[in-house]
């Protein structure tokens, strides 16, 4: 199928995007994705297109193309300014310079080239200062397979706080996940770090330190510092 439709000129703003990611280090962390973002700005960067037609018998679910009735925003492309509408602009100025720029967009590694290539370009485009920095992450996998909603395969955080606690929780991911990458998410291995390192290790450590305040402080906390010449 071909149709018309009009385009954002990507291509234009390859130096500016190159530009600003060599003078911002950290713009894209981590460093591993602003790597990829380099190679795809160094392959080339093709014009892409930003709307679509509006054809007879189908709905007109877009946003309408000014000053042309025959087309609608792309979906996606119209989505990336409510960073923008949500803080404000245009119309509500000192909120709009309140929020932004954002300190950080955090995004997940399969929206890399919208945030860290359109999404910019666009504000180059519009005359807006670009986001701080973006952060993206890898994805959290259960049991070693993608979490979606298709497969039905999800974690319910509340469940598992209601559960163990948020501690808890925030022990294991802490423990467990890292940002950059890819990790999976083990109900059996969290029930295992639950019970070994928190309610035995960490629970009897507790326990012996209670036991010796009552034993030899008479229940009572002492006073922290140095109390000899080793501490001192």
């Amino acid at each position: 199928m071909e149709e018309e439709n009009y385009f954002f000129a990507l291509s234009k703003y390859s130096d500016r995007l190159l530009a600003h990611i060599n003078e911002h280090p950290d713009f894209i962390v981590p460093a591993s994705r602003s790597a990829e973002v380099l190679g795809f700005i160094r392959q080339g960067l093709l014009d892409f297109p930003v709307s679509r037609v509006v054809r007879p018998g189908m709905a007109r679910w877009g946003v309408p193309v000014p000053g042309d009735e025959k087309q609608v925003i792309y979906v996606w492309f119209d989505a990336l300014t409510n960073y923008l509408t949500a803080v404000g602009f245009p119309h509500d100025t000192a909120t709009f310079e309140r929020y932004w720029p954002a300190d950080a967009h955090v995004i997940g590694k399969d929206i890399t080239r919208f945030h860290c290539l359109y999404w910019p370009a666009m504000l180059l485009s519009a005359g807006l200062p670009l986001p701080r920095q973006v952060a993206v992450h890898g994805f959290l996998t259960l049991e070693g397979q993608r979490i979606s909603k298709s497969t039905g395969n999800v974690i319910d955080p509340v469940e598992l706080v209601d559960s163990f606690g948020a501690d808890a929780v925030r022990y294991y991911l802490l423990r467990n996940l890292s940002f950059a990458s890819d990790e999976n998410f083990s109900r059996t291995a969290f029930i295992r770090h639950y019970n070994d390192e928190l309610a035995n290790e960490l629970g009897n450590l507790l326990n012996r330190v209670v036991t010796m305040i009552n034993r030899y402080r008479g229940g009572a906390i002492p006073s922290a510092g140095p109390t000899g010449e080793l501490e001192e």
